[in-house]
């Protein structure tokens, strides 16, 4: 009891110093504490509570209208529309962004894009493109953006293994698609191309694409066959069997020997069976 007493004589000498006119009542019912009741905790964020936004942009966007939001999706669909009047594209083109891209509000609803400046080696499997973007008849903004793409395109592939000289038929290869931005070298045959007429010039492996420097026109004449040589001389026809030193396809150039003089002459294929020489 002395020493509450001590304690509240010193407490109201103190603030009879520092506000005048005070009194011990009131002195007292300040100093008294407060009943437990009457304390409440501090607010706390139920579970309900939204998130708090770290972008206020992002945060009116998505509660926005979404048709006047330019999604990822909306710009890579825009991307995949104007890259083709941009390149030679045979195939269907598939882009993605390499980084993720932040939703933005647009001015209308209409959106599409200009790659305005390309990669110089053409599309690739990573290339970096700036993209502009119109909406709302003005240019809402030109970003640098890096895409993935790949361009899938349906072509030849073999069975098994075919060799030099094989003679093409629709039952050797099967139409498949690939993404060629990933096939070193030149590109595979199209499916759509129609191999009648042709043959390998050199061996292809199972389970390989086939490509243009793969194939040669089907040879109507073989190396070692007998054909007829003809040649008109004067207005007289002369015709003698020799032996092919070489193949070939209609229209080209090889060399036959005589098998009556052993003669070697140059003729040209016809067909099958018949090469025209001249002496």
């Amino acid at each position: 009891m002395i020493y509450a007493s001590k304690r509240f004589i010193v407490s109201a000498l103190l603030f009879a110093f520092v506000v005048p006119g005070i009194s011990a009542a009131d002195l007292k019912s300040i100093l008294d504490p407060l009943p437990a009741a009457a304390i409440r905790p501090p607010p706390t964020l139920s579970a309900q509570s939204p998130p708090l936004a770290t972008n206020r942009t992002v945060a009116n966007e998505v509660t926005g209208d979404s048709s006047l939001l330019l999604s990822e999706d909306v710009l890579l669909r825009a991307i995949q529309s104007d890259l083709p009047k941009r390149f030679p594209i045979k195939g269907e083109l598939r882009v993605r962004l390499a980084r993720p891209w932040l939703p933005m509000k647009l001015p209308a609803e209409d959106f599409f894009a200009e790659c305005i400046q390309l990669p110089p080696g053409g599309i690739s499997t990573s290339m970096s493109v700036t993209v502009r973007g119109v909406s709302g008849g003005r240019i809402i903004g030109e970003w640098p953006i890096v895409l993935r793409a790949e361009l899938w395109q349906e072509v030849w592939v073999a069975f098994e293994r075919l060799e030099r000289g094989t003679v093409l038929t629709p039952g050797m290869l099967a139409p498949q698609k690939i993404d060629l931005l990933k096939e070193f070298g030149p590109h595979p045959v199209s499916s759509e191309t129609d191999l009648s007429g042709f043959e390998l010039d050199q061996a292809v492996a199972a389970g390989r694409p086939l490509r243009k420097r793969d194939l040669v026109e089907k040879s109507l004449i073989r190396k070692g066959q007998f054909v007829d040589a003809v040649a008109n001389e004067g207005g007289i026809n002369i015709r003698m069997r020799a032996m092919a030193l070489e193949g070939g396809a209609a229209g080209a150039v090889i060399r036959v020997r005589n098998l009556d003089s052993n003669r070697e002459f140059v003729g040209q294929v016809l067909n099958e069976t018949q090469v025209q020489v001249r002496f």
